[in-house]
């Protein structure tokens, strides 16, 4: 019931990082047909902390 079933936040070094993250892991993932991709060029405010 809407356009996406999930949406990552993903922070990567580059365009190299980000299409070997997207071509081996993303859409390698069972069930995943289609992804859509956006970028942020400038970071305006980031609250958040990021937990790994």
């Amino acid at each position: 019931a809407g356009d996406f079933d999930y949406f990552l936040k993903i922070r990567v070094g580059d365009m190299e990082d980000f299409n070997r993250i997207h071509g081996e892991q993303l859409i390698a993932l069972p069930g995943v047909r289609q992804t859509r991709t956006f970028f942020v060029m400038k970071e305006v405010v980031d609250n958040a902390p990021l937990d790994f």
